[in-house]
């Protein structure tokens, strides 16, 4: 169902574009939903957590630049998605692999 969903996504974009576009007439700001093609595999992803920072950081980015015209000293918050990235991100698990030899001498490796 989840690859169905995105698998659809362009299309429904695309009828919503149209569809806002001849209804309203306003077609520079619908553009927007173009973005649903790439933001809707990663919501329905079992880690959507892990990719919903830099998806509020572009948000907060392209927010504050359009309304307050801030694009030059917000751009640093971009930096902070490797930290995030970092600290937040899960740890490896490790596997352990048994090596069952003839003469009972069992050797184990942590991979």
């Amino acid at each position: 169902m989840r690859n169905r969903i995105i698998a659809a996504t362009p299309l429904l974009a695309t009828i919503a574009f149209l569809s806002i576009g001849f209804t309203t007439g306003i077609w520079h700001p619908t553009w927007v939903v173009f973005f649903s093609i790439l933001i809707v595999p990663d919501i329905l992803h079992r880690d959507f957590y892990l990719k919903l920072y830099p998806i509020a950081v572009i948000a907060a980015y392209l927010t504050l630049g359009f309304t307050l015209g801030m694009w030059h000293p917000l751009w640093i918050i971009f930096l902070t998605i490797p930290v995030y990235y970092i600290l937040i991100s899960p740890k490896p698990k490790k596997h352990v692999r048994i090596h069952h030899d003839d003469d009972n001498d069992d050797r184990i490796e942590i991979l």
